[in-house]
């Protein structure tokens, strides 16, 4: 969601423009409005827009040679999306500016506070508290987790003074980058240049004041060291490789991220050893507990039945967010946990309640330094490389195979014959799958079993892409009453052969019907089946006229509760 991205460097640079090529990466996770601030010639300067990054470049006259500079791109979670709401927020005196993201959970009790010290807000946004508080501190702002409650990182920038200030409270990221004589701060480490070669972790409580040279750490006010990590950035943020959006990269880069996945699964030995790890977890566990968050919840449903079956352990997959201390019982179980960016929020939360019932967690995640990594006993990787679409798609294929190679050893010829049917999945998608004449009013994605859940998840694509009416439902749920929605306006999409009745009780509405088989033979090739349904929601949103890479309303790692 919100990005924090700034810099300080010893000598004066183009700092500017080297932050909005950082909030340019990172603004697809998602956003409605961008801002930076700097000092120059004894002012601290506060840009800000509604819109993308080019709207703040087009209100930027100058780039002055600086030596520290902090932006933001904002997704609204309290206060319209405007100008004055955008980050970044000053004190009332126009003395501190910060970039914040999380939330304040204490904001009517600061906001009391700042009024018994003659301090007014501005905005109905949470993130004018810290420059307010940071003002009251300013003799001791280490200080400053005692006064706000809440999950956050935010960095600061005071007038005059070229040096930062950055805290973290709760699970939200927030690295810091060194690249010779010049610091990056970023809430996202896709977004550090490719020169930077170490990076610190800011952790729970803790705070960093950077003057220079100099990092002074403490963690609640006690001071401390953060160790520098070797760090190889590989990620460049306009290489799609000579697609047109990022989404049809991805989706074309599945097969070979299978055979990258297959390959490391059976040979690696680092997952070899976390692998049967896992499997000697499983010798003692009566119930599977699996969690997710939208794409996630499906790969999870989807694991769930192919546990059940194979394991014959009881296994339930839960919304993250709808996971309750009472939804555990007191059995011996195992947890595992699904993210792309492992950052969820809801999923961060789900394992609090997870971890208080003692249940040992697994995580599969595509983002090995994230928060749920760290906080898993042992963390699978989905080995994809940066899913830069909001709309996951290679993502969603790599756990599920991932997750089906934990818990059962396969044929070489199933490794092959896999690799084989996902390419030509691929490469047959759009004949498999076409686009109709006419835009559809309505969309119904029907199967049963595994194939059901693909439904849900082609339903959630295309939904996500497209903003059309689209819903995934079990094949033999239609009539017990969405049954009444189909007329000569409807397109039904049927996975398997399986679903004959349901199909019959569509055309015989008006609906028009276009099957995709499934071939259940090979027991992995099934998730290739849901590629063109991914295709199929890229092109029509391209048809419409529609960025599938940046859907409205919608985030890539959603940090918010």
């Amino acid at each position: 969601m919100c990005g924090i991205f700034g810099i300080i460097s010893q000598q004066p640079k183009n700092l500017i423009k080297k932050t909005l090529e950082g909030l340019k990466i990172l603004e697809y996770r998602g956003y409605d409005s961008a801002g930076i601030a700097y000092n120059h010639n004894k002012k601290l300067n506060i840009i800000k827009s509604v819109g993308d990054i080019n709207e703040l470049s087009n209100k930027i006259n100058t780039q002055p040679q600086i030596k520290a500079c902090i932006g933001h791109t904002r997704w609204a979670t309290n206060g319209a999306v405007t100008t004055t709401n955008s980050h970044p927020h000053t004190s009332f005196n126009d003395e501190i500016a910060v970039v914040h993201n999380g939330i304040i959970e204490n904001y009517q009790e600061c906001c009391d506070y700042l009024n018994q010290n003659n301090i007014k807000l501005k905005t109905p946004v949470d993130t004018e508290i810290i420059p307010n508080i940071l003002y009251i501190l300013r003799h001791n702002k280490h200080n400053i987790h005692n006064f706000l409650k809440g999950q956050y990182v935010f960095c600061s920038i005071k007038l005059n003074e070229n040096k930062l200030f950055l805290a973290k409270k709760g699970n939200l990221p927030l690295y810091i980058g060194k690249d010779n004589n010049t610091y990056y701060i970023s809430s996202d480490t896709l977004a550090l240049p490719l020169t930077v070669t170490h990076v610190i972790t800011l952790e729970n409580l803790d705070t960093c004041e950077i003057i220079g040279q100099k990092l002074t750490f403490y963690n609640n006010t006690s001071p401390i060291t953060r160790e520098w990590k070797p760090f190889n950035q590989t990620f460049i943020a306009s290489d799609k490789q000579g697609y047109s959006t990022y989404m049809e990269k991805e989706i074309n880069e599945i097969p070979q991220i299978a055979t990258r996945i297959m390959s490391e699964y059976q040979n690696t030995k680092n997952i070899v050893h976390i692998k049967q790890k896992f499997r000697n977890l499983l010798k003692n566990v009566k119930c599977i507990h699996l969690c997710g968050c939208g794409t996630s919840y499906h790969a999870a449903l989807l694991l769930a039945k192919i546990y059940e079956k194979e394991l014959k352990i009881r296994t339930i997959a839960h919304i993250s967010s709808e996971l309750t201390p009472t939804t555990l019982l007191n059995e011996p179980s195992l947890a595992i946990v699904i993210s792309q960016s492992g950052e969820t929020a809801d999923t961060l939360a789900c394992m609090d309640i997870i971890q208080h019932h003692h249940i040992p967690i697994i995580a599969l995640c595509n983002v090995l330094t994230s928060t749920i990594a760290k906080r898993s006993q042992i963390t699978f990787p989905l080995l994809c490389g940066p899913e830069i679409a909001v709309a996951s798609t290679k993502v969603f294929y790599a756990a599920v195979l991932v997750g089906c190679l934990l818990v059962q050893d396969y044929d070489p010829n199933i490794y092959n014959k896999t690799i084989q049917m996902t390419q030509q999945t691929l490469q047959h998608a759009r004949h498999i799958l076409p686009l109709p004449p006419e835009k559809p009013k309505k969309i119904f994605i029907i199967g049963k079993g595994l194939a059901y859940v693909l439904a849900l998840e082609s339903a959630l694509k295309i939904k996500e892409v497209t903003y059309l009416h689209c819903e995934g439902y079990p094949a033999n749920e239609l009539k017990h009453g969405p049954l009444s929605m189909v007329d000569n306006t409807t397109l039904a999409i049927a996975f398997g052969d399986d679903t004959a009745n349901a199909v019959t009780e569509i055309q015989a509405r008006g609906g028009k019907v276009i099957n995709i088989p499934i071939n259940f033979e090979n027991p992995l090739a099934f998730i290739s089946q849901i590629i063109p349904a991914q295709i199929f929601a890229l092109d029509l949103a391209l048809s419409l006229g529609l960025n599938p890479d940046k859907p409205r309303n919608l985030a890539k790692s959603v940090t918010v509760l």
